[in-house]
């Protein structure tokens, strides 16, 4: 047996039960800690992962979040305060709910948090602190939510999900929606995300991490995912081992992920799952080998798509490729109609293109190879651009902006 940190692996015997589930919420905490001495006489904060209006499993199941609060409850809690904050496309591209708190109403939140006496904080609402961390690599000043900041015991709370951007979202990820909305957009790209993602454990690091694992998510973290029924509950201290055993579950190599591993050799955690006491269910009988996502664009893949690319990273292919998924899903590419995406650095690019023609993202729109295309399209009245670096306007518009 390791002696490292502790983290514990539950089965939930029935997931149509709130019971069922209750009991593996328990166990799993119970297992990887003292939790009555952790919370007796304190505030509690729970942090789950509601970034858009969407169920589980793209969002915390609320019955896990309602274990969580009757479990401090009776351990001795002073008092329990559910806190979340809505992602930068909530507010902007989801008119049905921009906000936190018609988030928590769509997906069944704020109900599990007031039947059960627990407070909630819709981050967006809260008091900013500014801190710094001259230590940090990429998010050297930070501006955090004091609810988070200040709490006396964090509980964390995020789903076992993949991510396109950064190949999964637990618990170090699940902490992003903990910072204001400029230093969320901040460094969201492929390259930096990452070390940004690790540097928030320099910030605020949770007392503990309890992964809904009911049922996962593989492919993506939103609604291109797709559902798997994992039927586990994972919990521990240790928020970097905790990321390292749910990896393991999703069937992904040990330290492959870029977060799990930079923390790891960072010295801010155990990433590493041979150095990790895994209690309850063991990971072969509970493994389950997630489809990995797909961001792959490409012309012979789309009919219908003509593609000019220059030199991308992968945080722009993500949100293209995700809103090129939606224009599918709609039937609006046809090959005798086609649509033009120009993205990436000095893509090489016509001047003279017909037809519907977009241009994405600040590397493409600064360009000298698009520019001559790009006075074009404004002198034509065609001219559709969506700033920012990544797109991701793209991702949730992409129909309006692909129309005639």
């Amino acid at each position: 047996m390791s002696e490292g940190p502790v983290v514990s692996i539950s089965r939930v015997d029935d997931p149509s039960d709130e019971k069922s589930i209750e009991a593996a919420v328990r166990k799993a905490v119970v297992d990887a800690c003292n939790f009555e001495k952790l919370c007796r006489s304190k505030q509690v904060v729970i942090k789950p992962n509601v970034y858009c209006p969407s169920p589980a499993p793209i969002t915390t199941d609320p019955r896990v979040v309602a274990s969580l609060i009757r479990l401090a409850k009776d351990c001795g809690a002073r008092e329990v305060v559910v806190a979340e904050g809505r992602s930068i496309s909530t507010t902007l591209f989801r008119p049905q709910a921009r906000t936190t708190r018609a988030c928590f109403e769509a997906v069944g939140m704020d109900r599990a948090a007031t039947e059960n006496a627990a407070r909630i904080v819709y981050l967006e609402e809260d008091e900013l602190i500014t801190l710094r961390r001259p230590e940090a690599l990429v998010l050297k000043e930070a501006r955090v939510m004091r609810t988070v900041y200040e709490a006396e015991v964090l509980v964390n709370v995020p789903v076992l999900k993949n991510h396109s951007l950064t190949l999964t979202t637990l618990g170090i990820k699940n902490l992003h929606g903990i910072l204001s909305d400029e230093d969320k957009l901040f460094g969201h790209d492929y390259r930096r995300i990452p070390q940004k993602l690790v540097d928030i454990l320099r910030y605020v690091k949770p007392h503990l991490t309890v992964i809904d694992g009911i049922r996962g998510q593989e492919g993506d973290h939103a609604d291109m995912g797709r559902t798997v029924d994992t039927g586990i509950i994972i919990a521990g201290t240790d928020v970097v081992a905790v990321d390292a055993v749910g990896e393991a579950v999703m069937g992904l190599k040990n330290l492959e992920v870029d977060t799990t591993r930079l923390a790891h050799e960072q010295g801010i955690g155990i990433g590493d799952r041979n150095l990790i006491n895994i209690v309850g269910s063991k990971i072969d009988n509970v493994v389950h080998r997630f489809a990995r996502p797909d961001i792959q664009i490409s012309e012979d893949r789309f009919p219908g798509l003509r593609v000019r690319a220059g030199d991308y990273c992968k945080g722009c292919e993500y949100y293209i490729r995700r809103g090129v998924d939606r224009l599918v899903s709609a039937g609006v590419l046809k090959p005798e109609n086609k649509l033009t995406l120009v993205f990436g650095k000095n893509p090489d690019v016509e001047e003279n293109l017909d037809g519907r023609v977009l241009i994405l993202g600040d590397c493409a729109i600064e360009s000298e190879s698009v520019k001559r295309l790009r006075n074009r399209l404004w002198l034509t009245g065609r001219l559709r651009v969506i700033y920012c670096c990544p797109p991701m306007e793209f991702r949730m518009r992409a129909l309006e902006l692909a129309g005639d």
